[in-house]
């Protein structure tokens, strides 16, 4: 079973559209993104139901997110 941040995160993305960290912080009505990374994008990423755009540059400003 998800963790139920990352079921959230998952409801407000569409699969196969990539997302920047601000568009889903938005989304979600998040604005610490300290809080974001450790409740949702890190455990999401852990157990593969989210993917890296750029897998090679995790801290690139062009990163986006895809639900899987």
């Amino acid at each position: 079973m998800l963790p139920s941040y990352v079921s959230k995160m998952l409801d407000v993305m569409e699969d196969g559209a990539p997302y920047s960290t601000n568009q889903i912080m938005e989304m979600l009505g998040l604005k610490s993104k300290e809080t974001f990374r450790k409740n949702y994008m890190n455990p999401a990423l852990e157990i593969r139901v989210v993917k890296m755009t750029i897998p090679d540059k995790p801290n690139s400003k062009n990163q986006r997110y895809i639900k899987q």
